[in-house]
């Protein structure tokens, strides 16, 4: 079995634990204290069951194109995040090789409903899982159901302008809906964004996002993450994907002196490790310039920021952690030597490990042609296509 393979069934089982792990310590569990019921996240989710028969055919659909008629902003916004495209053609490529179990462990957070998982495997076994128009509901990935609906009952945040929570009148769409603080609080997010204790390598788990979260300024402060990945409410979730949401949790600062030329980089705002999880690679550079503004390569420095794991011996390890906490800095120092002129900039790679240590392998692996083939390729192109440069300066010597 392969670390890849491995890896993903140590996920699979890691998401289990983690709702379990948070259906136990819900201290407030009741509707009655106006806080989730017990087992909004305990996974696998039950089917909701047959709708109210008077309900409308929109009142009653899953379907996030039908919430979007009446939330329209919620449902434009949802559409640009990683959320709902988290039935990935390297997800699905995966999901393909996979038994049911599997494939269902997996999508506990890709695509968690009942009603999803059903709507995969139907299409697999018919021969259509590759295809997003014969996955049915599992095609909308993480989507808003997945959140904020429970056997037919919808749950949401307090009321925006009075901070009213409990339960609406029910004779509004859908029977109302429950409003609860607990949709504006960082746990909320741990059932996928932060795996427990026990499976951590070197002492970490390897998503460690809330835990993170939890040790840092922003925490102490009241900044939640929904505060910074949900501004106002906005279904958008952007992260390491996003330039300007990477930029913006960052400072960069370019010295220079008859010696050398340096770059600093620090994390000022962003509340967790930076960057969060195994996956992204972040490398600063530098490059001394000849008299044209060539690079002159073998000047060519570099500091990775990265949390580097690997599977080998038949167990995980951690070779190194380079991420930097919050408030912490990283700097890369180059020499002037014959050069007038020194560049410096920062590339991330969102998707470093699994374009390199899970689609590499895997698209050597399966069989030319097939449907699981197709979707590893596009999805290493789209891996590349993710990649982008910030902090793109060049330092002049000082005279």
């Amino acid at each position: 079995m392969s670390r890849n393979i491995i890896l993903l069934i140590i996920l699979g089982v890691l998401i289990i634990t983690v709702m379990d792990f948070l259906t136990e310590t819900e201290n407030l569990e009741t509707q009655t204290t106006h806080n989730l019921p017990s087992g909004h996240w305990q996974q696998p989710l039950k089917p909701q069951g047959p709708p109210p028969e008077h309900w409308n055919e929109t009142e009653q659909s899953l379907n996030p194109e039908s919430c979007g008629e009446c939330h329209a902003d919620k449902y434009e916004e949802w559409k640009t995040s990683l959320h709902a495209h988290a039935m990935s053609p390297g997800f699905v490529g995966q999901l393909l090789t996979y038994d049911t179990q599997s494939a269902n462990d997996c999508m506990e957070c890709h695509a968690p409903l009942a009603e999803q998982k059903q709507a995969f495997e139907k299409a697999r076994v018919q021969g259509k899982g590759h295809l997003p128009s014969a996955q049915g509901l599992a095609a909308a990935g993480n989507s808003c159901a997945g959140c904020h609906i429970r056997e037919n009952k919808r749950f949401g945040p307090p009321q925006r302008d009075t901070g009213v929570t409990g339960q609406s009148d029910p004779e509004f769409p859908h029977s109302g809906v429950f409003r609860t603080a607990d949709f504006e609080k960082s746990d909320f997010c741990a059932s996928c964004h932060q795996f427990p204790q026990e499976y951590a390598i070197n002492g970490k788990p390897l998503e460690n996002t809330v835990a993170e979260w939890q040790a840092s300024p922003q925490a102490a402060a009241g900044i939640t993450c929904q505060n910074c990945h949900m501004p106002d409410r906005k279904h958008l979730w952007r992260g390491i994907h996003d330039p300007e949401m990477v930029k913006g949790g960052l400072e960069a600062k370019y010295d220079n002196n008859a010696e050398n030329a340096r770059f600093t980089l620090k994390s000022t705002g962003v509340g967790h490790a930076f960057p969060s999880y195994i996956t992204p690679k972040v490398v600063m550079r530098a490059v001394a310039l000849d008299q044209q503004g060539n690079e002159i390569t073998e000047t060519a420095v570099e500091y990775v920021i990265k949390r580097d794991v690997g599977y080998a011996g038949g167990r995980w390890l951690e070779y190194s952690d380079t991420r930097l906490l919050p408030g912490e800095t990283a700097s890369l120092e180059l020499g002037w030597g014959d050069s007038k002129h020194i560049r410096m900039w920062l590339d991330v790679y969102p998707d470093d490990y699994y374009e390199h240590e899970v689609y590499g392998d895997l698209v050597t692996s399966y069989a030319n042609g097939s449907p699981e083939k197709r979707l590893i390729e596009k999805a290493i192109v789209m891996a590349q296509e993710n990649n982008f440069i910030l902090f793109d300066t060049i330092i002049e010597k000082m005279e």
